[in-house]
């Protein structure tokens, strides 16, 4: 019985990205799982070297991978394993370091892995009831296994091959394979240095427990390795297999996607080469340009220096002048003080004391005297000058564009390729898609009550009719491919599952326009007070709401005037939390905390600017794709919101796109105004 036959999943690995090693059983379209999976991989490939934080936990750089590295450090202190413990998802950490997360990170008794967010229930003795990882006791004793003898034999020479975990000794081969016939440590493990002829380098035999037989065959109906005796007496009618037989496919197929894997990391290393060098280039930037802030600064303070010198002599040069001038009058003025006083002083003793004959004889001589002081009056006018700096008005400041100014130039090419396309009958707005698991999607039409599901190649699978009086505005869905229906003129949300049965989840006051589902599973939804942006009134109240997972009650209500929004018409989340909305009257996105704070909004550019945005999602890299209507294009944002590319534009066969959405594989679908829905992979 071959692997395939036995059910057994191998994950899917594909070029953009693929999904997860370790998780291809539980696949998930949660758009944060699979961005932790996705680091998760390129953790383990020694490609990240930057300290995380989790959870208020602070972790030392991790050491640098080499070639041979068997990911010796645990995955929360980047350091040397001390007690490691395996998860049910098989991530391994130190049971200190787990201990400490779980206490840090733990509710109702669940805790997510760090590495995969896979949910685990805490064992009634804490971390010491998870397994301790033997593989990594393993690998460690693996090299220490040179240069050392037997620790058993007679002669005390023979060169030991073997090394028991349980006993902490060294075995040669002959006494190795005696200890494990030993009714006392029959069950304990050998590590070899090198791989015995099934490729293994480490020993063991596992016993049953009911009947004390080594287990040598695998139920594949109850999925448990059993003994001979099980087999004839419980699982007698099963498909089973010899467990050595089974492990042998296993591993086979296992080598193939780890070399699948491995063949990518080369490509991944120097991609991580190419962001340490833009790193690198970008700090050299910075400091280029720093430099250049600070010379045209130091020039311009020289300059202004110089500047300020001439004024300083053009105003001690009119100061000069001016104090001249007052000399010259005030020596005037001193003059004819002096004259005036002492020929008055003269006439006025002549009057008061002179006989009649000394004014007789001095008249002439008193008058001429007299006359000539009255001509030295007046003085004249003391100068009045103002002398005054006048600023220039504040258009002529040194403003920072007369400074200098900050260009950013350059584009980022992104590849983005058309795997299928389908068209709705009719000329219908795609008003929203809604991926689902196997390569498929959900697709609603203008205002109607039809879904259809297409998949990836752009063939319709399946129409179903949700009635007459349901009038469909939006839908998402979720990882259990239940699908969320907004039904704007019915002011409800409905909720459509797998099996097709539908029902109502929230019934509203409001019309419902956009909804999202979070990380935590509650619901996000664009509520407006008019059924068409066209009728919006600047007195309305449009409002986004938080539902929580059974939709019976608000957990959180995020006002216009909190966030200044005119008409909400589409919502996404992103992987840290931040929320978007597509503000379609206002043409902007809001970017918004996971509470509802107002961080900033975008609008594009000159060359970007938004015209109307509609449709936004978040892909698994916290991109953020937004649906420009009125500009015909996709604005592709990265996780701070800041624009990066335009990824596709209108063409012959879609045009003015209207809704985006990215499934779990990473493919971008996109739909028009014509009824046109176009599947892309940009994700190279």
């Amino acid at each position: 019985m071959s692997v395939k036959d036995s059910g057994i999943k191998l994950p899917e690995i594909n070029a953009s990205g693929g999904r997860s090693l370790l998780s291809s059983a539980a696949t998930t379209k949660s758009s944060s799982t699979v961005y932790s999976r996705m680091t998760a991989i390129s953790e383990e490939s020694g490609l990240s070297r930057t300290p995380r934080t989790v959870s208020g936990l602070i972790q030392s750089p991790r050491p640098v991978l080499n070639e041979d590295s068997q990911f010796e450090w645990c995955g929360l202190c980047y350091d040397d394993y001390s007690d490691p413990r395996m998860l049910p998802c098989l991530h391994t950490y130190c049971s200190r370091c787990l201990n400490d997360y779980i206490e840090q990170t733990e509710t109702t008794g669940q805790f997510a892995c760090p590495l995969c967010k896979s949910r685990h229930t805490v064992p009634v003795d804490g971390v010491q009831g998870f397994k301790p990882n033997i593989y990594i006791s393993a690998i460690q004793a693996t090299k220490n296994m040179k240069n050392n003898l037997c620790e058993t034999c007679d002669d005390g020479s023979t060169q030991a091959d073997m090394y028991c975990l349980e006993c902490t000794q060294h075995f040669c081969t002959r006494c190795g394979t005696i200890h494990l016939k030993m009714t006392m440590s029959k069950s304990h493990h050998l590590v070899s240095e090198k791989p015995d002829e099934h490729g293994q380098k480490m020993t063991s035999r596992s016993y049953c427990g009911e009947h004390k037989q080594e287990i040598n065959i695998f139920c594949f109906k109850c999925r448990i390795p059993i003994c001979s005796l099980c087999r004839d007496q419980s699982h007698e009618l099963h498909n089973t297999q010899n467990i050595q037989e089974f492990a042998n496919e296993v591993k086979k197929e296992l080598t193939e996607s780890v070399s699948l894997l491995q063949s990518y990391l080369p490509s991944l290393k120097n991609r991580l080469k190419d962001v340490e060098s833009h790193e690198e280039a970008f700090s050299n930037v910075k400091k280029g340009l720093i430099e250049q802030v600070d010379s045209r600064s130091e020039k311009l303070h020289k300059e202004i220096e110089e500047i300020r010198e001439k004024f300083i002599t053009q105003i001690n040069s009119e100061i000069q002048i001016e104090e001249d001038r007052l000399v010259i009058f005030r020596n005037r003025v001193t003059e004819a003080i002096a004259f005036v006083s002492s020929q008055v002083a003269a006439a006025k003793h002549c009057i008061d004391f002179g006989s009649n004959q000394d004014i007789a004889v001095g008249k002439e001589t008193l008058q001429y005297h007299l006359q000539e002081a009255s001509r030295m009056l007046p003085v004249g006018f003391i100068p009045r000058f103002e002398i005054n700096f006048a600023e220039p008005p504040l258009t002529d400041l040194i403003t920072q564009d007369l400074f200098g100014r900050i260009s950013k130039q350059g584009t980022t090419t992104i590849t983005v390729t058309e795997c299928g396309h389908y068209k709705v009958p009719g000329m219908h707005l795609i008003r929203g898609i809604a991926p689902v698991s196997n390569a498929r999607a959900w697709v609603v039409c203008g205002f109607d009550p039809r879904l259809h599901l297409l998949n990836r190649t752009g063939s319709r699978l399946r129409t179903i009719k949700l009635g007459h009086d349901v009038d469909v505005d939006y839908i998402t869905s979720d990882e259990n491919d239940n699908i969320y229906i907004s039904c704007r003129k019915n002011r409800c949300i409905k909720l459509l599952n797998k099996d097709i049965r539908i029902r109502d989840m929230v019934v509203l006051n409001d019309f419902p326009r956009g909804i999202a589902l979070s990380q935590s599973g509650d619901l996000l939804i664009c509520l407006t007070k008019s059924s068409t942006y066209d009728t919006y009134r600047p007195t309305d109240k449009n409002i986004l709401v938080k539902y929580s997972k059974v939709g019976s009650k608000v957990v959180a209500e995020f006002e216009r005037a909190n966030v200044q929004m005119k008409y909400p018409r589409r919502i996404a989340e992103n992987l840290n939390g931040d929320i978007y909305v597509s503000d379609h009257k206002e043409g902007c996105v809001h970017i918004l905390s996971h509470d509802g704070k107002v961080k900033h909004k975008y609008t594009g550019n000159d060359s970007t600017k938004l015209g109307e945005p509609c449709g936004i999602t978040c892909d698994r890299y916290g991109h953020v794709i937004i649906a420009d209507y009125k500009s015909n294009c996709i604005h592709l944002l990265d996780q701070q919101g800041q624009f990066v590319s335009h990824l596709t534009k209108s063409d012959s066969v879609m045009k003015q796109p209207f809704s985006v959405a990215v499934d779990s594989d990473g493919y971008l679908w996109v739909g028009g105004s014509n009824g046109v829905v176009k599947i892309f992979r940009y994700l190279m």
